[in-house]
């Protein structure tokens, strides 16, 4: 079987119910637990129609849920796309797979059939915050305000973990909470200290997206599900320090070697034989000595 690619693992990652539904009470109903896993189906994500290459097309995920809410039961349906970088067409891209599902609904549709909301919710995992168009409008310069009222608006329901509050991290219940912790807090070392008072267990799927998304080093235990986030914290904390210890040998060692070359040329020792005596390259000498 053929290795997934990091953004297919992530996408798998997301995709898994609870992971899925948590993301879904977070921004609709403020981490109330309204939907649950069970509630949920995984629907079809491509686009096909041969005849117009425009819906040869696929989205991240889709799935047809259940909200039980107010003694009523609503079917909607729930898009998510990943992204690990800012897109400044991600509005036109929700705009076209939203428009595509509900083109699919209608085309798929018997007599008694109901046509469902469509509400797409965009992870943005970068560092910088989201400066790309969030709405229609928002793509437009300089347009009369006149003008502007007649065109219909479409709005990006969007998450940025790195800059999630404490409240918001709380209002999770998943794994997907210390993914949003750690994004946020893994820069420097008090967030990792913040991050080792947490105690968080948590999967290895989610230590994975860790690593992938935040290029950590997080030591995985694929012989147990679960992962000790203190223990694999300190383990990363420590090799870092261990880096950095290499790191600064090998500067010492280099600024060493520099000091020694422009002595032993001060003192009255050619080129050649410095490069000699210190089994150095000649062109490195000579790049020393100019700098």
């Amino acid at each position: 079987m053929p290795k997934k690619s990091k953004d297919e693992a992530l996408k798998d990652y997301i995709s898994n119910n609870v992971i899925f539904s948590d993301i879904i009470n977070f921004y609709l109903y403020k981490g109330e637990n309204v939907v649950k896993e069970s509630d949920l189906k995984e629907l079809d994500t491509t686009f096909v129609n041969t005849n117009d290459e425009i819906f040869e097309k696929s989205r991240d995920l889709l799935k047809e849920v259940v909200i039980k809410y107010d003694n009523r039961n609503t079917y909607i349906l729930v898009g998510i796309e990943n992204q690990t970088k800012m897109d400044k067409q991600m509005i036109s891209r929700v705009l076209l797979y939203d428009s595509l599902v509900y083109r699919k609904q209608f085309k798929n549709k018997n007599k008694n059939d109901i046509i469902k909301p469509v509400i797409t919710i965009v992870i943005y995992y970068g560092k910088k915050k989201w400066n790309a168009p969030k709405s229609i409008h928002d793509m437009f310069k300089n347009i009369d305000d006149n003008i502007l009222k007649y065109i219909p608006n479409y709005h990006l329901n969007i998450i940025e973990p790195f800059f999630m509050s404490d409240e918001e991290i709380e209002s999770l219940k998943s794994d997907f909470k210390v993914l949003c912790d750690f994004i946020r807090k893994s820069d420097n070392s008090d967030g990792i200290k913040y991050l080792l008072d947490r105690n968080y267990i948590i999967s290895n799927e989610t230590g994975r997206m860790i690593n992938y998304i935040t290029n950590s080093k997080l030591k995985l235990n694929e012989e147990e599900d679960k992962l000790d986030m203190c223990k694999g914290l300190d383990e990363f904390r420590q090799e870092a320090l261990d880096e950095g210890l290499a790191k600064g040998k090998a500067e010492g060692k280099v600024e060493n070697e520099k000091s020694n070359i422009k002595t032993m040329h001060k003192n009255g020792a050619d080129i050649n034989t410095i490069a000699k005596l210190l089994s150095l390259d000649i062109n490195y000498v000579k790049e020393v000595l100019n700098s």
